[in-house]
């Protein structure tokens, strides 16, 4: 009886996320170069993404109040600054792979049944970011990042 208690309150059985969804998952920048299928799992608080190549994991990234990749963890700022742009606000990535608006819906607008967003600022970014249920596809051109996601 002590250990059911215990089990019960251990919280043995507790989920961080929701059941995984299946997508094509394309990240592109200086330093991150992936595009294969994989698995987004969401939650509460974190978001974990799993890129796959030939059957077995290449590459995952965790989305909470850190940023973890196959190397280790950092802060949110830290992780722009190294893997994206230093310019981008927290949160973006997390409202990307959420499919939701980023830079507090700065630019947004409806087109075609998607939500898109254009956000230029000179010398910093030129970004295009269109969105629905199933997919994302975010573009920075002046950066040259991309990050594309079809979810299946």
């Amino acid at each position: 009886m002590a250990a059911s208690l215990i089990f019960s309150i251990s919280g043995c059985g507790t989920k961080y996320y929701e059941k995984p969804q299946p997508a094509l998952i394309v990240l592109k920048s200086s330093q991150l170069k992936y595009a294969d299928m994989g698995f987004i799992y969401r939650g509460k608080s974190r978001i974990k993404v799993e890129i796959y190549s030939a059957g077995q994991p290449a590459f995952t990234l965790t989305i909470g109040k850190r940023i973890c990749v196959d190397s280790g963890c950092m802060s949110e700022r830290e992780f722009y600054k190294k893997y994206i742009h230093a310019d981008y606000p927290c949160g973006t990535l997390a409202a990307i792979f959420s499919k939701r608006p980023i830079f507090g819906g700065e630019g947004l607008y409806e087109k075609d049944g998607k939500n898109v967003q254009r956000i230029d600022e000179a010398g910093k970014f030129d970004i295009i970011y269109t969105f629905d249920s199933t997919s994302a596809r975010f573009k920075d051109r002046l950066n040259h990042i991309l990050i594309k996601i079809t979810e299946r």
